[in-house]
């Protein structure tokens, strides 16, 4: 939103998103990356044994296939979960990117579902979308299904206990369960200069690859979220997408229309957060910033009638605000406050 990566909690250079390729002739495993990648969960009371047996059915391991000469030749592996008994499978948009290790794009891509209790069923894509890593699956056979249900985002809370599931490394016939809390909420990656996720779930536990597209439930049995990322040389670092973020693009993943991630306001400064606020660093030319008027060792104070006082503040106010709605930038320079007026551009690519 603002120019400077770190300031806006985007972390790109560590993040992996990837799924398992399975492509070795001895079935052995190799990780690489694709080409994108309610609360009350703090009771005393968990129990993880009876959590397990009640979601484990709903999570399902996701094996991407090439048909060649009449043979389906396995290329990636992820996972998926079930969320209503008519089929619906939720997973990631890059679990169910159809193209080889190599980047080329499969010409005849087969999904094979494999579900806890052993039985492998086949699914086709209703819809995906890259800008929010979402992806909406539908088994062909619906039978004996337990769909899990989504979790009130709103009553998410730092602190409440949560557990991955989900089919880490292509390991075996059963998934891997690793368990944590709730680390923070509502933090955002960027992918790479297009793609940015946002209001993501930060975890402790563990989120490997072939992790993709798992469960991040709470201890109520619900879908808190769709495990999606991880941070390989962190520790206990693992992001998941929202269902709060999920459950408004169903419909359109159902009826596979395209889904892009809204363009968001932008005023082109990069800052310095300091003990007076949040400085100017500098000011990009052309820029809405720039025409306005505002300078290099400007603080920022408000937008429009908000105050803030952190480049994440500053990033979440104009996130809600689309490119060409006029907003007052009010500023504190040499002690004396300043409003400008300026309208929002688009976010550049570049």
């Amino acid at each position: 939103m603002v120019g400077t990566a770190a300031l806006c909690v985007l972390l790109s250079a560590g993040v992996s998103y990837a799924t398992v390729q399975l492509t070795k002739p001895d079935n052995s495993v190799s990780v690489v990356a694709t080409s994108g990648g309610g609360g009350s969960a703090g009771a005393s009371s968990f129990d993880l044994y009876g959590l397990l047996e009640k979601t484990q059915p709903a999570v399902t391991a996701i094996e991407l296939g090439s048909r060649e000469n009449g043979t389906i030749v396995p290329v990636a592996a992820g996972s998926g979960v079930v969320i209503s008994k008519d089929g619906l499978m939720l997973t990631n948009a890059h679990v169910v990117d159809a193209t080889d290790g190599a980047g080329n794009t499969i010409a005849d891509p087969v999904f094979t579902v494999k579900m806890f209790d052993g039985s492998v069923r086949s699914a086709t894509v209703l819809g995906a979308s890259r800008d929010y890593d979402v992806a909406l699956l539908q088994l062909d056979d619906t039978s004996n299904l337990q769909p899990l249900v989504l979790a009130d985002a709103s009553k998410f809370r730092v602190g409440d206990k949560v557990v991955a599931i989900g089919n880490a490394l292509d390991l075996g016939d059963s998934p891997t369960v690793t368990t944590g809390i709730i680390s923070a909420l509502n933090r955002t990656l960027q992918e790479n200069s297009t793609v940015t996720l946002r209001g993501l779930i930060q975890t402790d536990a563990a989120i490997n690859h072939g992790n993709s597209g798992g469960a991040l439930v709470n201890s109520n049995g619900e879908l808190v979220g769709i495990n999606s990322a991880g941070i390989p040389d962190a520790q206990n670092v693992g992001f998941a997408i929202s269902v709060g973020t999920i459950q408004p693009l169903l419909e359109d993943l159902k009826a596979g229309k395209e889904i892009s991630a809204a363009p968001v306001g932008y005023i082109g400064v990069n800052l310095s957060e300091t003990p007076d606020g949040i400085a100017v660093a500098t000011v990009q030319p052309q820029t809405p910033a720039d025409a306005a008027g505002i300078k290099e060792g400007d603080i920022i104070l408000k937008v429009n009638d908000t105050t803030v006082s952190t480049a994440e503040q500053l990033s979440a106010v104009l996130r809600a605000l689309a490119p060409g709605t006029k907003v007052s930038i009010t500023v504190s320079r040499s002690g004396a406050e300043k409003v400008f007026e300026l309208t929002l551009a688009e976010r550049p690519t570049n």
